[in-house]
């Protein structure tokens, strides 16, 4: 089976590779893309960088030229509400993109691994459950998603790719699968966004950047600390689940 993986940023692309085994294949290009076969299968990683544009792009790039059966969305994510930890795993029943005009439903195609993990059958430590992926198109604080969240939408939580990665998984008729893992709880409203950090793609942190921010608010450094125990926790969680992911694919049909 070819599968297409995408994440934003080196924390979650190296998570994500690490249970992968030796790469087969560093691609060129401007995006950091490297080749797996884990178990037969051919697995594409992909980092696109931050927000909706980066992952449109990387998603079109890669169905472009691979094709696959599958298409992932994966990556870290913040609990809108209470009740999710740091390091959960999160697999999306339903993508939503929070607009200008509100949060509408992103209607897409579930994988059947997908549906598996949702039902509780991802094998491992920290079991899955199944959520409502928000995906913004800016910085949006906590509790004013929290206002205006669709109803019937189980553990809620924020990031900023999947609904674009939807869409174009959508438009080709593939299967996708979300999935990630909490690396902040509903309590911890951020004072500061990674964009502020990031070069001007998007796509790396630039620790120059971070300094600065630092000097220029000393008080987000609780906070930077904080987030960076969690997401090692997040990281670690998707570490685990891949395997345990990977190894439903011959057991579940996808389309």
């Amino acid at each position: 089976m070819k599968i297409g993986i995408i994440c934003a940023m080196p924390p979650e692309f190296d998570a994500l590779a690490a249970p992968l085994g030796r790469r087969s294949a560093v691609l060129p290009g401007p995006l950091r893309r490297e080749c797996f076969q884990p178990a037969g299968h051919l697995i594409q990683l992909v980092q696109s960088g931050i927000g909706c544009d980066n992952a449109t792009q990387a998603a079109h790039q890669l169905l472009e030229e691979q094709s696959p059966d599958l298409l992932i969305t994966s990556g870290f994510c913040g609990a809108i509400l209470p009740g999710l930890k740091a390091g959960q795993i999160v697999v999306a029943s339903s993508i939503w993109m929070d607009g200008e005009s509100g949060i509408t439903n992103i209607p897409h195609q579930i994988s059947g691994v997908g549906l598996a993990c949702i039902a509780g059958s991802l094998p491992h430590g920290n079991p899955a459950v199944k959520g409502s992926f928000i995906t913004t198109q800016a910085i949006r604080s906590k509790k004013a998603l929290a206002k205006s969240l669709p109803d019937r939408s189980p553990h809620p939580v924020v990031e900023m790719e999947s609904g674009a990665i939807a869409r174009v998984a959508a438009q080709h008729g593939i299967p996708l699968l979300g999935i990630r893992a909490v690396s902040d709880t509903a309590d911890e409203e951020l004072d500061f966004s990674l964009d502020e950090f990031c070069d001007d793609g998007l796509r790396r942190i630039v620790p120059g950047n971070v300094l600065l921010t630092v000097v220029r608010r000393p008080h987000i450094l609780p906070q930077l600390l904080r987030l960076g125990r969690s997401s090692r926790l997040a990281a670690n969680a998707l570490t685990a689940a891949l395997p345990a992911l990977i190894s439903l694919l011959d057991t579940v049909s996808h389309r």
